[in-house]
């Protein structure tokens, strides 16, 4: 609620708000329609007062609060009422305007409410001490920025910025505008629109109105997750088609159809059958069927399976992997909190298994709420991780010879998150009814989102339903092995190099770009996995399964070099036949511990 814009187009009307808030303020709650004397409202609602900055009213009417009014003022330790509820009050009434005038601020921090209601536009003013209303032209675009953050130079530098962006862009949308408000700056990260101060306050939200006969709608960018989400007042649907059982039948026998389609779905044993008298081969020229044990030396059973997530964090150098903190089973919440507090991890976070299993109870905590059921819910040790915004996500297999001075990458896999884009016209459950892949993944989605999936999406607009690379959860895999360059083998190698005992897995990395990810900067480890790794490009569904056979034995025949060229010359004795049973019982019964969140 820093930097508020107001620009009439042909399309309607759009408002739109940069939220600046310090650290210490808990995430806010996504926009939803609300019920509120005789009208229905959407806005994002403050977890800490349950108020808000923003809102649209289903009468035409919306409106933004900023901080402060004219000058910067001493803020005091205690006032009467929150401004978000104040501001709630006052766009809830049947004539805002008139209730900003007769509402009582004694009390009340001072503010500005810039308010479009009846087809007019005003800027309304509460000093401290008495109230000001302005009418201003609703033809003409409007620029604010809160006079408690930004001196008079910084205001008039941004209302240059928006000015020239106005001057290049004749034909707006609702994506040029919220560009604007992602972008605009000069490079100085205190006083651009998306700012940031010392890590202390900084920009956490950009949230959209669009004002237009049949059309109104509210976009909110979370800055800290990444997070989008649309609300209309026709996504609020209160009696939802419920399926019949014959509805039910159909679409169950369509995904089962879908799975014997798609080679990529079936299960595990059932890919990898066909080349398993391999891997015997190799296990008899090894004389171990464990043959992989010394292919990583330094990580637990060489990674293969039932490693620790921490024990491999601990190799690798903390610059490269996002802040992590262990949590044992059955940490209370509360005293998980203050351990997060004090290595200044805060909202959102991931949380996963300790030892994981294909995607299994990783999960991405929005709210302290959050945090305390899955501390409650969570039977096994876990990690809580920070949030990588980063938006590009690849895995990388890595592969380095014992001996050789350099490693290799031998395949690159791209992933696109299960997302829709709307159409206005079809709920999400139609829309992901619409693509197999996603078809497949509705039950357990319908059992995380409910009646949510029952929002109808304005068109164009796309939402991230499962924002984990994981092919399990729903991304699509898709091969990028041709991104693999001189300069991008050089800079994964100079980073696997540093990772001691490494030579064989692939690192799932989130990162900007490739061209900084070539140039060894702006990325991170999410996580690396050891000799159990899949290269997964093989999912890509333009490949076929014999190209998947083909890769797999190719995969294979590096691990069983790797292993026993680092078992003779560094003296390790292979994993014995009873060591290896005893680690897959370990896992297994480790497995039944573990439940879906």
């Amino acid at each position: 609620m820093c930097t508020v814009t107001f620009i009439p187009t042909s399309k309607g009307i759009y408002l739109t708000s940069n939220r600046d808030e310090s650290k210490d303020r808990s995430l806010a709650l996504p926009p939803r329609v609300y019920a509120g004397n005789g009208s229905e409202l959407i806005y994002p609602k403050d977890a800490d007062a349950g108020g808000s900055w923003i809102a649209l009213k289903n009468k035409g009417d919306a409106a933004v609060l900023l901080n402060g009014a004219f000058v910067k003022h001493i803020h005091r330790q205690v006032y009467r009422r929150s401004r978000g509820l104040v501001f709630l009050e006052i766009i809830e009434a049947p004539i805002p305007k008139e209730c900003f005038r007769e509402i009582g601020l004694d009390g009340i921090e001072p503010f500005t409410l810039v308010l479009f209601s009846e087809r007019r536009l005003w800027d309304c003013r509460w000093d401290g001490f008495r109230k000001h209303i302005q009418f201003l032209n609703d033809a003409e675009p409007h620029i604010w920025s809160s006079v408690t953050l930004y001196d008079v130079p910084a205001v008039n530098e941004r209302r240059m910025w928006f000015e020239k962006w106005l001057q290049a862009n004749s034909l707006l949308s609702h994506e040029k505008v919220l560009h604007f408000h992602r972008s605009a700056g000069n490079g100085d990260i205190r006083n651009d629109l998306v700012m940031n101060r010392d890590n202390k306050l900084f920009t956490v939200s950009v949230t959209s109105v669009l004002i237009a006969n049949g059309n109104s709608r509210m976009v909110y960018n979370d800055l800290k997750t990444g997070a989008d989400f649309v609300t209309t007042f026709k996504a609020k649907i209160e009696t939802p088609k419920k399926e019949t059982f014959l509805d039910t039948t159909f679409w169950s026998f369509k995904r089962l159809w879908v799975r014997l389609r798609n080679w990529e779905y079936w299960p595990t044993h059932l890919i990898y059958g066909p080349v398993y008298p391999y891997w015997f081969w190799l296990s008899l020229k090894a004389r171990s069927i464990f043959f992989f044990s010394a292919a990583n030396p330094r990580i637990e059973y060489s990674g293969f399976t039932h490693e620790k997530k921490s024990d491999i964090n601990a190799l690798i150098p903390e610059k490269y992997y996002p802040r992590t903190h262990l949590c044992k089973s059955g940490t209370s919440g509360i005293d998980l909190r203050k351990h997060l507090e004090d290595k200044r991890l805060d909202f959102p976070l991931i949380a996963k298994p300790d030892i994981g299993e294909r995607g299994t109870q990783v999960r991405l905590l929005q709210s302290a709420q959050e945090l305390d059921v899955y501390c409650r819910r969570s039977r096994v040790d876990f990690l809580v991780q920070e949030f990588i915004s980063y938006e590009q996500e690849a895995g990388i297999f890595y592969t380095r010879i014992p001996g050789e001075t350099n490693g290799r990458i031998s395949g690159i896999v791209g992933k696109e998150f299960l997302a829709v884009t709307g159409d206005g016209r079809s709920s999400i459950t139609m829309l992901l009814k619409k693509t197999d892949r996603f078809l497949l993944h509705l039950p357990v989605l319908k059992d995380n989102y409910g009646d949510f999936l029952d929002t109808i999406l304005p068109e164009g607009i796309r939402y991230t339903l499962v924002p984990y690379g994981n092919h399990c959860r729903g991304a699509k895999f898709i091969d990028l092995s041709h991104k693999i360059t001189d300069e991008l083998t050089m800079s994964i190698d100079a980073v696997c190099r540093q990772i001691a005992g490494f030579y064989y897995g692939r690192l799932d990395i989130k990162f900007t770009s490739w061209e900084d990810l070539s140039q060894g900067k702006n990325f991170s480890i999410i996580e690396l996995n050891g000799a159990g790794s899949e290269p997964t490009h093989i999912y890509d569904p333009a490949h076929s399964l014999f190209f998947a056979w083909k890769e797999i034995i190719r995969h294979w025949r590096l691990l069983y070099k790797i292993s026993l060229l680092n078992a003779k010359n560094k003296k390790i004795l292979l994993m014995t036949t009873a060591e290896g049973m005893k680690m897959l019982r370990d896992h297994a019964r480790y497995l039944k511990l573990m439940e879906r969140i």
